[in-house]
């Protein structure tokens, strides 16, 4: 069945007509890179173009801080490295428990939004007042780089370099988003208006990029644990690069192995690196709030 608000597509079915639509908007609006960045080949020149352009002006001091990820004795960045080309992701860091601490303490203090419904409050004032008024599938920390610790991992040196040895090139820029999203029995439709990503899909966010993510709660198949189809960054078939990024969850157990399908669980803190151009989704949280902090280097 299609969806429509407004007008406006909030899923895209298994229908060739809306998937086609839906890209030629995006090239009418000059949006090339929705095109041409869902191919390995185009990600692929674009790295080496980046890399020539920083090796010729030579980009300024790089900011960057000690590390807040556990260091343990295996750490060996070249394997991790492989790890997300081969696997498409690597699941194996995980944050100090100070930083931890620090960032779910401002969490639910600072103020939130869900532009969605309108609304701004604190996680306190949701427990309290709002969470049996409102039907809320998430809401953003409005300002993440206000904390400290958000700020320092975004320039994380750790982090950086496993970056730049993905990409190919020093990540100039990152994108920081923290947001709650909150346990409830809401429909799949209504997720999907309120824009919470619980179909499968891969992201085409400019020409390359690095998405590493932390769960700063507990996280399992029951309070929103990430889904990722490993290697499929590299591995779909032709009609899925050439229509919506959207695709059914029928359509990819039909395509790949069962195996192939991860689910990402682990305690507060599990850090995990993904090239989101894999499909992937979010698993409707309906035990527990789950509390998600995401950097996009590019």
């Amino acid at each position: 069945m299609n969806n429509f608000i407004k007008d406006k597509v909030v899923y895209t079915s298994d229908n060739p007509k809306l998937d086609y639509r839906i890209i030629f908007t995006r090239i009418k609006n000059g949006n090339f890179e929705y095109i041409l960045g869902r191919f390995w080949l185009f990600r692929g020149l674009y790295s080496q173009y980046q890399k020539l352009i920083q090796i010729i002006n030579k980009p300024q001091k790089k900011i960057s801080f000690p590390s807040q990820i556990i260091q343990k004795d295996n750490l060996n960045i070249y394997r991790i490295v492989e790890s997300i080309k081969q696997d498409s992701y690597y699941d194996q860091l995980e944050l100090n428990e100070q930083s931890l601490a620090s960032i779910v303490n401002y969490a639910k203090k600072l103020p939130l939004s869900t532009a969605s419904l309108n609304l701004s409050f604190t996680y306190q004032e949701y427990i309290t007042h709002l969470k049996a008024k409102h039907t809320i599938a998430m809401a953003d920390l409005d300002e993440p780089l206000k904390i400290n610790e958000i700020y320092r991992l975004r320039h994380d040196d750790l982090l950086l370099e496993i970056s730049e040895k993905y990409l190919g090139y020093f990540p100039e820029k990152c994108d920081v988003r923290l947001w709650w999203s909150f346990a409830n029995n809401l429909s799949s439709e209504e997720r999907r208006i309120q824009s919470q990503t619980i179909d499968y899909h891969y992201d085409i966010h400019g020409f390359n990029f690095l998405y590493i993510s932390f769960y700063l709660t507990n996280v399992d198949v029951n309070s929103g644990a990430h889904v990722l189809v490993k290697s499929s960054h590299k591995n779909k078939k032709i009609s899925m690069l050439l229509r919506s990024a959207r695709c059914p969850d029928k359509t990819i157990q039909q395509y790949y192995p069962q195996e192939d399908i991860i689910t990402i669980q682990g305690k507060a803190g599990k850090c995990f690196l993904e090239d989101a151009s894999c499909f992937h989704k979010a698993l409707p949280p309906i035990q527990r709030d789950r509390l998600f902090l995401q950097l996009r280097y590019y």
